[in-house]
């Protein structure tokens, strides 16, 4: 198609890259079970090379490199998210729902924030801006917290396309380009969704305004508006049953990644989604089980 993407972590890059496979005919789902990585679920699958089959520039000679960079037979895209919005989304993911085995260290530092003894959503978030802001060099090596200047690097590549995902219409559009470009009806799909919380619930001005601060170069590069944050918000608290479903699943991921690494270290096994989703199933029946009210007879 010739299409060159450059992708933005949590600025709907799985949904992007999907299209992008579909399109080219590259995708090829039958690998994902056999994959040795772990993936929170079968959509995430998408960003390893052997399922969506993409090239990458670094595949291309620097002749071919520069015709795709300047030549205006390439559509050169890529993918922007308000920052504060991608910065509570890469959080919650990576850090509150500890969906990643590599980020030991932020968690540390990210730690939950209590009100009356209680997990606290706005106190906890508002808590990591701030340690990111003192320690964003160790955030940094997370390319989920990465500036969206350092990714897609507008000073280098002069893009035709620049989808703004959180703008209504923004990912409809790019999917009727590539339709238009490969002849085959692309559709977007939502992936990767949340808890639901709008960040406007835990985000005031004090956190926006570090944010805004780490951000500064994503500001000025793509001219986000700098919205009305609200002097302060409420605690949102979460109730006894979420937080043991919170920790239930914490608990679970980090058992199936070490399952995983110890079925590699004793046979060289490949652990793939299949198995990591009934690792996960059998360690959450088991903890559903201990925490559900025993029936007296």
């Amino acid at each position: 198609m010739r299409v060159l993407y450059t992708p933005t972590p949590k600025a709907a890059c799985t949904t992007i890259k999907m299209m992008l496979a579909t399109a080219e005919g590259t995708r090829n789902s039958d690998v994902v079970d056999r994959l040795a990585v772990m993936h929170v679920s079968r959509a995430q699958t998408i960003h390893h090379p052997q399922v969506n089959g993409l090239s990458t520039l670094a595949d291309f000679s620097s002749r071919d490199k520069r015709h795709m960079l300047t030549s205006p037979d390439w559509l050169r895209v890529t993918s922007v998210r308000d920052p504060i919005s991608r910065a509570y989304s890469a959080w919650e993911n990576r850090i509150f729902m500890r969906a990643h085995r590599r980020t030991t260290t932020l968690i540390e530092l990210a730690h939950d924030v209590r009100t009356d003894g209680r997990v606290d959503l706005a106190a906890s978030f508002a808590h990591f801006a701030k340690v990111l802001g003192e320690k964003a060099d160790v955030f940094m090596t997370d390319h989920h917290f990465l500036p969206q200047t350092n990714l897609a690097r507008p000073d280098v590549i002069d893009y035709d396309t620049l989808v703004r995902v959180d703008q209504p219409g923004e990912i409809d559009a790019l999917a009727r380009v590539l339709t238009a470009r490969s002849g085959k009806p692309i559709v977007p799909e939502r992936l990767n969704e949340g808890l639901g919380v709008r960040v406007e619930r835990v985000c005031d001005i004090h956190t926006a305004n570090r944010l805004m601060a780490t951000y500064a170069s994503d500001y000025e590069a793509f001219d986000f508006p700098r919205r009305d944050w609200a002097p302060s918000v409420e605690p949102l608290m979460l109730s006894d049953m979420e937080a043991r479903m919170l920790g239930n699943y914490r608990r679970a991921f980090e058992r199936a990644v070490s399952v995983a690494r110890e079925a590699q270290r004793r046979t060289g096994a490949r652990y793939g989604v299949r198995q990591m989703r009934r690792a996960i199933t059998k360690v959450a029946r088991l903890e559903n089980s201990a925490t559900r009210p025993k029936e007296t007879f």
